[in-house]
């Protein structure tokens, strides 16, 4: 894939944020909501200060997707451990461009001494789950039937990666 860049997550970027959540919260169990995000949420995720990474993807000048990591738990306990989370708009996926997202995430997250990443997965996100899989995440978790969407349970698979 050519012309792709990454750059930090600016609040002007919400709207395209939104549109690539939203999709997911219509079309999959990917998203755990049930019903679209407002904008206020990814408003106050954007405004929250916050020393770890945050990307969008950019195609030319197109957002075409985003990652961030964000606490584990507030307890000081679990500084060394984040969640890691990150979109692709449809039809971008499969392409490397979410290894590449990251490589940059978690670089940036060695740096800042983080030992341990956490991922939560819809277990009806194959493609998810191998893409964490090959990047060397490993199952740790897996809660059986505890989401419900679009009419049918799924499991809550849960991976960990470790840095150091």
């Amino acid at each position: 894939m050519e012309n792709i860049s990454f750059r930090p997550m600016t609040l002007a970027d919400a709207d395209d944020i939104l549109d690539i959540i939203n999709y997911y919260v219509t079309n999959s169990t990917s998203y755990f909501s049930e019903t679209p995000i407002k904008k206020t949420s990814i408003s106050d995720m954007l405004n929250e200060k916050s020393m770890l990474p945050r990307y969008v993807v950019l195609s030319g000048k197109e957002l075409i997707g985003f990652g961030y990591a964000y606490n584990f738990r507030s307890e000081s306990t679990f500084s060394q451990t984040v969640k890691l989370t990150y979109w692709l708009k449809d039809g971008f996926t499969k392409k490397g461009i979410g290894s590449r997202l990251y490589n940059i995430l978690e670089s940036e997250l060695r740096g800042l001494r983080i030992s341990s990443i956490l991922v939560n997965i819809s277990s009806e996100n194959i493609a998810s789950l191998n893409f964490h899989r090959a990047l060397g995440y490993k199952e740790c978790g897996n809660f059986e039937r505890i989401g419900y969407k679009n009419g049918r349970y799924f499991d809550l698979i849960w991976l960990q990666k470790f840095l150091k």
